[in-house]
């Protein structure tokens, strides 16, 4: 973890380190310096700072590889490129790759003072980084008996998501955590499990929906010897198994009225019996349910049993989709990518970067599978790889796809949707080339359009521009 007010200056020219150095010291904050871009890593295991301040353009190691070192060793730290060559696709690359933003050389005092203060801000959860309290353990370094949970994002929905998660997992009240398939809720059921207390207990996974009425009551509450037919010895339920740990039901809203009522007696009593029993079994289990509907809505249909809704909704977390999660897209590509071409290559090997225009559709596309579906498609791309660069062929036809829709008008179309496709699409490139020429930034954008930010803003916004430039 990041050490609030201590920055790293990777720079190989001396004079430019000195020079921040000087600026800096003034606020002041700690910082470490070296002019060798390959001392750098070295750097960041041993003094773990929160800012990376870093030159884009170096021998050996340029900018972007120090910026993928750094968010590699901690996910959450703080980056800034400094260049004196501003363009777009260095732009578009390094803010994709998880930057916090970038500076242009020469640039004041105070434009690198406002810099950093912005960034140890988000640092601290007061702006657009990642949340991380002081008292929480690291996110990487706690063992579960299926091994280490790390949660990959920075956006401001996920730091939200991560910043309550911190704070209920060392409490012992049930979580209901809603959201779409494949978004990841048994990872965050995980990952608060890891966090709490419980971490040296089971975490024991459960899902409702992929076993019959008869099948999931024994599962979870066990049985005993001749209890029904092939029933030929006693079982542990999993309440029992998880005991002292954390339990998760994964998709508790297809539960039967039936198991439902069971469910909320234990809640209640915190005793099972098991299937064809009559002696009750204490049993002290955290309880984390999950489900892909809204279960306020099934209660009204009565589909639902409130009292038991009551019961797992003691901490609702919701887990937004992946489209919501825009700043995360390529930060989760770019670790699938890692974490493949690792698993495959027993000698180390440098890890592909992904281009520019595959980070384009990449963001562009819906992901309706959400982060399983980026996980599946950036795994087929480590397969196809046969250089240092995914390229936009080695993605599935569905995202190449997009790369020609805005520019193909559908046959059928009226006069009028083409109109309306035309000036969108003017309207798209006209603010992309505002935007390049002003290197991003919108006040001197919106002078130059003649208009005021906020439209420049909605624009940006319309055109899923947003953290591009």
């Amino acid at each position: 973890m990041g050490i609030a007010g201590k920055i790293l200056i990777v720079d190989d020219e001396e004079d430019a380190l000195e020079n921040c150095r000087r600026i800096l010291s003034r606020v002041p904050y700690a910082c470490v310096s070296t002019s060798n871009p390959s001392h750098a890593l070295a750097l960041l295991e041993r003094e773990h700072p929160g800012l990376v301040l870093t030159d884009l353009r170096m021998p050996k190691m340029d900018g972007i590889e120090v910026l993928t070192a750094a968010k590699r060793a901690d996910p959450n730290v703080q980056v800034v490129l400094v260049t004196a060559h501003a363009t777009i696709e260095t732009a578009v690359t390094s803010m994709r790759y998880g930057a916090f933003d970038y500076i242009t050389k020469p640039f004041t005092s105070e434009e690198l003072i406002q810099v950093v203060r912005r960034a140890f801000d988000a640092e601290r959860g007061d702006g657009g980084g990642a949340h991380r309290p002081a008292a929480s353990p690291p996110r990487t370094g706690v063992s579960t008996h299926d091994g280490p949970v790390q949660i990959v994002g920075s956006s401001g929905l996920m730091r939200a998501v991560l910043s309550l998660a911190d704070r209920v997992a060392p409490t012992d009240s049930n979580v209901l955590i809603y959201g779409e398939s494949g978004t990841g809720k048994e990872m965050l059921a995980r990952y608060i499990h890891q966090m709490s207390r419980r971490v040296d207990r089971p975490f024991v996974p459960v899902d409702c929906v992929s076993l019959n009425d008869a099948l999931l009551e024994s599962e979870l509450f066990g049985h005993e010897k001749g209890a029904f037919t092939g029933a030929h010895a006693a079982k542990s339920g999993l309440f029992e198994v998880a005991h002292g740990g954390t339990l998760f039901l994964d998709e508790v809203s297809g539960m039967s009225p039936n198991l439902q009522a069971r469910l909320l007696r234990v809640l209640q009593e915190r005793q099972v019996r098991r299937v064809g029993g009559t002696r009750f079994t204490h049993v002290d289990v955290r309880v984390i349910g999950a489900s892909n509907e809204n279960l306020e809505d099934l209660c009204r249909k009565g589909t639902f049993r409130e009292d038991l809704y009551y019961r797992l909704n003691v901490i609702p977390v919701a887990l937004p989709p992946l489209r919501s999660r825009e700043g995360d897209i390529l930060l989760l590509a770019n670790e699938f990518v890692t974490r493949f071409v690792q698993r495959v290559q027993t000698a180390p090997v440098s890890v592909p970067v992904i281009d520019p225009s595959a980070a384009d559709l990449l963001m562009r596309y819906a992901w309706p599978g959400n982060v399983r579906e980026l996980q599946n498609v950036m795994e087929r791309a480590s397969v196809l790889v046969d250089g240092p660069t995914v390229m936009s062929t080695h993605l599935p036809d569905r995202l190449q796809a997009l790369a020609d829709r805005d520019s193909v008008p559908a046959e059928s179309a009226s006069f009028k949707q083409a109109k309306q496709q035309a000036v969108e699409s003017f309207e798209r490139n006209f603010l992309i080339d505002l935007l390049k020429r002003n290197e991003g930034h919108m006040s001197n954008a919106a002078r130059e359009a003649g208009v005021d930010r906020k439209t420049i803003e909605r624009m940006v916004k319309k055109h899923g521009l947003r953290g591009t430039f």
